[in-house]
């Protein structure tokens, strides 16, 4: 999977395009010498208002450069790129564009959102570009759009920390928050400001005699360039408006006031100069953010459109090519603002249909946003609830906050009387608002589908409609049901969703497969964590979902049920199965017509969990972070959440507690965005213990004192799944702070739970964590009875991490076990965890000196070797070293040593010699092709 064309898939391409050279450039020398000096310098700043020329300035200086000395990337900024995330998403992309790959592991790391992974990434950027010599510029245009303090602060960081090979120039209206004021006296930025901009009498008189083709004394220009001051839109505007006017004078005094003033009477004179076929299509155009002549035509209902964006060009009448094909247009912004402004003083009546015929290109060329503001601004409220229908919704839509934002406003927007009379209507509104909104908002929309739906149904007699109409009534009415109960599987008291799942079915067709599946997985949901507590039940809920989606079509759907679906098997100590489902899932990547399936993001992450349960930590840190990285790139809250909650679990088991209390930040920040309901359900299942985990290994055992003081005060809320995890995570305070017996009394009753619902996982959990509070109470026999039962269901599963993260007590423990059984059983399984915790550098007194695992058994403790390791295993059986395994095989010596390390892994080994013996007893190798 190619991470970087999935970023760039979402990327609009014109950001990156040096702006075409304008017609009526002059040659500035002395602004030429000073970007020249730039150079020399880490930053160079532009800053200037509106209509000094400074991207023209940039893009016409950029193409005097040598070619590729330095190689240069272009980024036009807009307001959407405050988001950490895609603002350096942009600037990679964009330098990456320059050396293809050059960029792509740092595309790849950007789920890394918070501040120090951030850091990182910026870290590992600069010493890339140390290392490869080449010299590169960035230019960021429009850097005043940029507001985001976290995108000032990682920009500052690269810029504190540049290398000699990348110079940076900000192109701005206003000085950014970028400590300027340590930059300047460290003599590390070259400014170009207003006074540097403004034009000389010397420019002027080239650009109004030369470029404009007027025939001005020097006087004139002169008084022209005072009143404009050097302002070079002012000039523009100024030598337009001369343009067969007589009375120089008059023209002359009327220039005057500021520079907005001078900007509104410039552009009615122009405007006044032009034939009334221009006037009109400047205004009437001035409604579209980018200009086509195929929408132009549309919007004004002519077919000439494109001759017209053609002489207004020529004419310099501020129009910006946005392609070298001079496809797409713009308006200069201070132009445009004025256009419509005129437009809505002279003909405010032209408004509702200029945006309506805007609305239907857009939506004809699906592109539904645009069309939805335009018949916001049309009041074309059934048009607009139709387009907003069109969307694609689900119950699992994403994250964009902006589209979100966005969305709301145009609902709070539509009127009363059109949205009660739209069931569907509500229903997609609650669909897509559903990870931010708050329960009561998202039960409003809900309560007014149903009740629309329920009156028609009960009102209309059968004489009156035909059944197909009625079954399409009952069915709209059972999947408004079946999101409800989708939506209570998350709230304080799940079990209702059981009882609303089952009315929801029987409203249904028997052949509406995709609502079934939904049911079924709101099924599992509540199955597992509502008094239900069935972990099979809710297994076979969720293996329900993923077929009735696959019998229905929707892959997809399918992929993120069955990706749900392995989470709850790993829960239920079922991990081989839980590997299975989601490595069948990650097999899909792309559907039968080559889209790639955003819904293998779950199955990465889950998958993650378990190699990270085995001890693959390196492969299920890869794993998590390619989940966020699905999950960033299409903005799925689940995805994000589950995928930061990963990022906690392998971080943790690494033992870096620094990255797991620096994601459990953005998992926080995460929340903070979403549906509350939701972000306390994921919080409850995934990261209560862990939190508690990280403050402890943080060393702040006050902290989570606290917060176990303020739960046994308060109500506590949630469903019974949430008491439980809470009440693990104060049994591991209280052994924190050597209390085992009262943490004993808190474990008994969530075993006795646990064990009755079937999550294996949980009970293995518990019997660890009553292990060390037996053997911290001083008694030893009942712990190692205890720890002798957690074995027993670990072994089947190959459990690692959960014994090794519970840290020098546990393995202290195994060790006493493992004298124990010696003598009356076999006991490689335990040789296999406590390698394992050899692997962690325990401090010498803890340290096990162990012999080779035995090989009494005939199976692996961890998932079947892959065929490439199966490969990889043939050759080292014949004695080959690294080099030769990976010229046999074509691949990198890195790669090789990765295989064999999970070859040692998986076969409980340390070495070659028993890395062979052990695949010779499991019969691995064959030994006709080792001759």
């Amino acid at each position: 999977m190619n991470t970087s064309s999935l970023f760039q898939d979402q990327l609009l391409t014109t950001k990156f395009f040096l702006p075409s050279p304008s017609r009526n450039l002059i040659d500035r020398p002395r602004l030429t010498a000073l970007l020249n000096e730039g150079l020399r310098y880490k930053l160079t700043l532009v800053s200037a208002p509106a209509g000094f020329g400074k991207t023209t300035l940039l893009s016409s200086w950029v193409r005097t450069l040598p070619k590729n000395n330095p190689a240069v990337a272009w980024l036009s900024l807009d307001e959407e790129d405050n988001d950490l995330i895609l603002f350096w998403t942009y600037i990679f992309t964009a330098l990456d564009n320059l050396k293809p790959g050059f960029c792509l592991p740092f595309l790849e790391s950007l789920q890394k959102s918070q501040m120090p992974h951030m850091r990182y990434i910026l870290q590992s950027f600069i010493n890339k570009t140390v290392e490869e010599n080449i010299s590169l510029l960035l230019v960021l245009d429009d850097y005043h759009l940029i507001t985001n303090s976290e995108v000032h602060t990682s920009l500052l960081f690269l810029v504190d920390h540049l290398p000699n090979q990348l110079h940076i120039i900000l192109a701005t209206r206003m000085d950014p928050p970028l400590a300027l004021t340590q930059l300047r006296a460290r003599a590390q930025m070259l400014e170009i400001r207003t006074d540097q901009l403004r034009c000389t009498t010397e420019e002027a008189s080239i650009f109004l005699n030369d470029v404009m083709h007027l025939k001005l004394t020097t006087d004139v220009i002169q008084k022209v360039s005072e009143h404009a001051e050097g302002w070079l839109v002012g000039l523009q505007l100024f030598g337009l408006s001369l343009q067969g006017r007589n009375d120089l004078n008059n023209s002359l005094q009327e220039m005057s006031g500021n520079q907005r003033y001078i900007m509104d009477y410039l552009t009615d004179e122009v405007l006044r100069r032009q034939p009334q076929e221009i006037q009109d299509f400047l205004f009437r155009t001035s409604i579209l953010d980018r200009l086509h002549s195929s929408l132009c035509d549309a919007v004004l209902e002519q077919h000439n459109s494109q001759k017209i964006l053609e002489d207004i060009e020529q004419a310099n009448l501020f129009i910006e090519p946005l392609d070298a094909q001079r496809g797409w247009y713009r308006y200069h912004a201070l132009f445009a603002e004025v256009l419509r402004y005129r437009l809505k003083q002279s003909h405010q009546e032209l408004l509702p249909g200029l945006h309506y015929r805007a609305s239907i290109w857009n939506a004809e060329h699906n592109n539904l946003p645009e069309a939805i503001l335009h018949a916001f601004s049309a009041h074309q409220w059934e048009w607009a609830a139709d387009l907003i229908e069109r969307l694609p919704f689900s119950p699992i839509w994403g994250t964009d906050t902006p589209k979100i934002m966005l969305l709301r406003k145009w609902l709070e927007q539509l009127p009363v009387e059109v949205v009660q009379a739209r069931p569907r209507l509500c229903l997609a509104c609650a669909a897509i608002l559903s990870t931010v909104a708050p329960p009561r908002v998202l039960e409003t929309w809900l309560d007014m589908a149903e009740a629309g739906l329920t009156k028609s149904l009960d009102e209309q007699d059968d004489e009156q409609r035909s059944s197909q109409e009625e079954q399409y009534e009952k069915n709209l009415l059972g999947e408004v049901v079946a999101f409800r109960a989708y939506l209570h599987s998350f709230q304080e008291q799940p079990h209702d969703t059981l009882e609303l799942s089952e009315k929801a079915l029987s409203l249904l067709t028997p052949q509406n497969w995709l609502l079934r599946a939904q049911v079924a997985f709101s099924q599992m949901l509540a199955y597992f964590h509502s008094d239900a507590n069935d972990a099979e039940a809710a297994c076979l809920s969720g293996e329900r979902a993923g077929h009735f989606a696959q019998i229905s079509g929707h892959v997809d759907l399918a992929a993120f049920y069955n990706g749900g679906t392995a989470y709850y098997l790993t829960a239920a100590g079922r991990l081989h199965e839980a590997q299975r489902l989601s490595r069948q899932v990650m097999q899909l990547e792309h559907d039968s017509n080559g889209v790639f399936i955003p819904a293998v993001g779950w199955a990465y992450t889950f998958q993650a969990d378990v190699l990270r349960e085995w001890n693959r930590l390196d492969d299920a840190l890869d794993l998590a972070l390619q989940g966020i990285a699905i999950g960033r790139q299409i903005g799925f809250m689940s995805y994000l959440f589950c995928g930061y909650m990963m990022l906690i679990h392998v971080y943790l088991s690494r033992g870096d507690m620094d990255a797991a209390y620096a994601a459990l930040q953005t998992f926080d920040r995460l929340g903070m965005q979403a549906n509350p309901q939701m972000y306390i359900h994921i919080g409850s299942f995934y990261t209560i213990i862990d939190r508690v985990k990280i403050w402890l290994g943080r060393g702040e055992l006050q902290q989570a004192i606290n917060w176990m003081e303020r739960l046994e005060i308060e109500e506590r809320k949630g469903a019974p799944f949430t008491a439980e995890r809470e009440e693990v995570a104060c049994a591991r305070i209280l052994l924190a702070q050597q209390q085992p017996v009262r943490a004993l009394q808190r474990l008994e009753p969530v075993l006795k739970r646990a064990q009755a619902g079937k999550r294996g996982d949980h009970v293995l959990e518990v019997l660890l964590l009553q292990s060390l509070a037996y053997s911290m109470n001083q008694q030893e026999q009942q712990a190692l009875q205890t720890l002798a039962q957690a074995v027993q269901l670990a072994e089947p599963e190959g459990y690692i991490r959960r014994f090794v993260d519970e840290g020098n007590p546990m393995a202290t423990l195994l060790t006493k076990l493992r004298t124990q059984q010696r003598r009356s059983t076999s006991i490689p399984y335990l040789d296999v965890l406590l390698h394992a915790f050899a692997q962690q550098s325990l401090p010498n007194e803890y340290r096990v000196e162990q012999p080779a695992p035995q090989a009494a058994t005939q199976t692996l403790y961890q998932e079947p070797l892959s065929e490439r390791e199966l490969e990889v295993l043939q050759i080292l059986a014949r004695g080959a070293p690294n080099q030769q395994i990976a010229q046999e095989l074509v691949i990198t010596v890195t790669t090789v040593k990765r295989h064999v390390s999970h070859i040692f892994a998986k076969l409980g080994v340390t070495n070659r010699v028993q890395a062979i013996t052990r695949a010779r007893e499991l019969d691995l190798i064959d030994e006709h092709k080792t001759e």
